[in-house]
């Protein structure tokens, strides 16, 4: 084959390619532009989940007349002049590859005006102008972003469904709000206004614009000023889990990054206060030398490389870290102070509710089966039991208060009693059995909860679903929510149980969703690690485990159990 010169069509749309990979990086990139035009409002609206319109409106400096056609040109852009810039950089975008990759896949229209110029009117198809022309405008930019991909059938057919894309820009515009509270940042979808940030600079007023005041009061506010960085931000309080990182934003200059390096330095800050699989909240604001930082390692300019990473890590391990071990101080003294909504009355309150209630944690509550007769363990295949006779499970104790050790059929079983109830629990919700199987439990105090506008949206559409489940739940007002009633065993973790259901596979719709709801929920009631059973519980456990459907493995996919085999255990003491 010949070399040639590929066309200019052709380059942009394999550039757009690396920068363009999603209707959430079109937000991303015309976000940036916003901020760095020094926009104090932006606001930002989608249809189709991205794919139909995405809009982005600012108040910013507005582009020049003259210089419109040159911004949709490769490599064009007013952040550098010189080489040493790049040591310095301060603005969001840099790269100049923006706006052609844009216009490369997409149909685009731009109305701005920039100071006392005339406002001008732009559009752009494919790479091709089809106008340029003088047209009143409003002070600012206003960007149209129609039809993404439509030149580009193989990557529009690789996107995900308008919800899942519409969730993708949901978090990330406020990743961005929270990047900078000093901005008033919204966020529309399908002409529905999901949050809109106050922009006077307080973190705090924007949390609670985009995740609701909920969230706000399980955080705790931590701020650190070094020599050569300084930290700002909220982290949550141990007893706030997540099951996944999702509410881990970290930011260097304000600008949004993922950086393994920060994720191990805040779990190694949470060490030993949560588990394997558990994840707090982190909201990480570092203020670093730019010339310490590179952020030109991707076109998407979210990963960065540190030039002193290990003083970066101590920084941020070690100031949460304290920030803990201050908070755990005062809250085994009953010190807390009401700014941190956590006064010793809230948790005389808490104490107080769980104990009216009935729930507090206790085997006897997270079961959902009475002791059964005795049972037919079914023929398995490896590992499981091979015998069909109930007689041969005998339950030899408990390890850890975390495993059952068994003996089936002379062989040794070693059963994760988290696992295997959560097993039990998630394939009886799954088959439905829950109404005979589970019973409801009234709450003597009503909880009283706000959502953001997302979870509530996905509340409404899913309320018959909760009910189900056994949950009374109503709207009071916008985004608010009150619990009356759930399904017993949730020992006090009704308001993180529904708001894990509805955070569950955020990024999946309709049966996938419930699916994952399900096992949240299953992950809450089942028995915990560290919990002591009596010898009837575990066989109690045991006997349900072997008599339900894919019992070797949790819902998450673990093992619940490990067979050793006598033959095994002569091998691992070379008996022959």
């Amino acid at each position: 084959m010949s070399i040639r010169l590929l066309r200019d069509e052709l380059i942009n749309k394999i550039a757009a390619g690396e920068v363009i990979e999603r209707p959430a990086s079109v937000v991303k990139e015309l976000l940036e532009n916003a901020i760095d035009a020094g926009a104090s409002r932006i606001a930002v609206r989608i249809s189709g989940g991205g794919s139909r319109s995405i809009e982005v409106e600012d108040d910013g400096q507005g582009i020049p007349l003259a210089e419109v056609p040159l911004a949709f040109q490769r490599h064009a852009t007013s952040k550098l002049s010189s080489e040493s810039d790049l040591q310095q950089i301060l603005t969001m975008g840099f790269r100049g590859e923006a706006l052609p990759s844009i216009a490369a896949v997409a149909k685009v229209q731009v109305y701005s005006r920039h100071a006392d110029e005339a406002g001008m009117y732009f559009r752009i198809e494919g790479g091709k102008t089809l106008a340029c022309e003088e047209r009143q405008s409003l002070p600012g930019t206003r960007m149209l972003v129609e039809d993404l991909f439509y030149n580009t059938p193989a990557r529009k057919h690789f996107q995900k469904s308008p919800v899942s894309e519409g969730i993708f820009i949901n978090e990330l515009v406020g990743r961005y709000a929270l990047a900078r509270p000093d901005i008033s940042i919204s966020f529309s979808s399908e002409g529905r206004l999901y949050y809109k940030t106050p922009g006077n600079g307080e973190l705090k007023d924007a949390i609670i614009a985009v995740h609701g005041s909920s969230l706000m009061e399980q955080l705790l506010a931590f701020t650190y000023e070094g020599d050569k960085i300084s930290l700002s931000g909220y982290i949550s309080r141990p007893e706030l889990k997540k099951s996944n990182r999702k509410l881990q934003l970290f930011y260097i200059n304000h600008r949004p990054i993922r950086s393994p390096l920060l994720y191990r330095a805040v779990d190694q800050a949470y060490q030993g206060v949560l588990v394997s699989r558990e994840f707090p909240v982190a909201i990480v604001n570092l203020s670093i030398d730019p010339e310490a930082v590179d952020v030109n390692v991707h076109p998407q300019k979210i990963e960065v490389r540190f030039r002193r990473d290990q003083e970066v890590f101590r920084a941020v391990n070690e100031v949460l870290k304290n920030r803990l071990g201050e908070y755990q101080v005062s809250f085994n003294g009953y010190k807390h102070s009401r700014d941190e909504s956590a006064a010793g009355t809230d948790l005389a309150e808490a104490i107080a509710k769980h104990w009216i209630s009935g729930s507090l944690p206790s085997f006897q509550n997270h079961r959902q089966y009475p002791m059964p007769p005795p049972k037919t363990i079914q023929a398995e295949s490896q590992p499981g039991p091979e015998h069909n006779d109930a007689r041969s499970l005998d339950i030899i104790g408990q390890f850890h208060d975390a495993y059952i050790l068994a003996e089936i059929d002379q062989s040794l079983f070693i059963v994760d009693q988290h696992a295997a109830h959560e097993r039990i629990i998630f394939s009886r919700l799954l088959e439905g059995q829950n109404e005979k199987d589970q019973a409801r439990q009234e709450l003597m105090f009503p909880i009283v909860l706000e959502l953001s506008v997302a979870q509530t949206d996905l509340l409404q559409e899913q309320l018959a679903f909760f009910a189900g489940l056994g949950f009374d739940i109503d709207l009071l007002g916008h985004n608010t929510i009150i619990i009356r009633a759930v399904p017993a065993g949730l020992n006090g973790q009704e308001e993180r149980t529904v708001v894990e259901m509805l955070d569950a596979a955020h990024l999946e719709a309709g049966d996938q969703w419930r699916r994952n709801a399900l096992i949240s929920m299953a992950c809450h009631q089942a028995v915990k690690a560290g919990q002591s059973l009596s010898r009837a519980e575990m066989l109690n456990l045991m006997a349900d485990l072997l008599d339900t459907p894919d019992y070797k493995y949790c819902p998450h996919g673990r093992p619940t159990l490990i067979r050793i085999s006598s033959q095994d255990m002569e091998r691992m003491f070379k008996r022959y």
